[in-house]
């Protein structure tokens, strides 16, 4: 009897092993399964978001690239509209210098001697001018102002000199700034060219 039941423990014992051990195995087996579902899972997830990483990188990279092509032209033409200042500012100076004396004396002459009705017109120069100018205007226009030309002081001229209209219709500038501001155009694009060529 004592065997007997010795052998039943043994029985219980050997089939309570054997059970635990095939659900160990099973377990692990599982565990293995769930394991490479988490790896394969978390490698999907890396995957993503390494590729949503670089998407972010790229669009701030095209977003950096283009804030630095705006830059680059907002400078280059801030730096174009400096020049041309500049440059506006040195012809009106340089037309200034030019348009005193002699040389404001020839101008006019020559704008006047191109008028066929001068005794419509006046020419119209500022108080220093016309202190300094008056006799020697008077002597090379004489036979202008004999058909009805004037000349005249007037405080609407800084420089240069404008040709009018008696009855004040119209009037012809050729002040510095205006001057420098008809020939500006046609210099721009030479200037440009120069200044611009590399950078293009």
């Amino acid at each position: 009897m004592a065997q007997q039941i010795q052998d039943l423990v043994a029985s219980i014992r050997k089939d309570g092993i054997e059970v635990a051990q095939k659900e160990a195995a099973q377990i692990i087996a599982d565990a293995k399964v769930q394991a490479d579902e988490i790896i394969v899972q978390a490698r999907k997830s890396a995957s993503q978001l390494i590729e949503e990483a670089q998407k972010e990188m790229d669009v701030r990279d095209q977003s950096a690239r283009a804030s630095l092509q705006q830059a680059g032209r907002d400078v280059q033409l801030s730096l174009k509209k400096a020049i041309q200042a500049q440059l506006d500012n040195l012809l009106v100076e340089k037309l200034e210098k030019a348009f005193e004396g002699k040389d404001l004396i020839s101008l006019i002459t020559s704008v006047v001697g191109n008028i066929s009705d001068s005794a419509n017109f006046e020419v119209q120069v500022n108080e220093k001018d016309f202190k300094k100018l008056a006799d020697t205007l008077q002597s090379d226009l004489s036979q202008k102002i004999k058909k009805g030309l004037e000349i005249k002081a007037v405080p609407q001229v800084s420089n240069g000199f404008r040709i009018a209209d008696k009855d004040g219709s119209g009037f012809y500038d050729f002040s510095a700034e205006e001057t420098a501001a008809l020939m500006a155009p046609f210099l721009s694009p030479a200037i440009a060219e120069i200044v611009f060529a590399k950078a293009k």
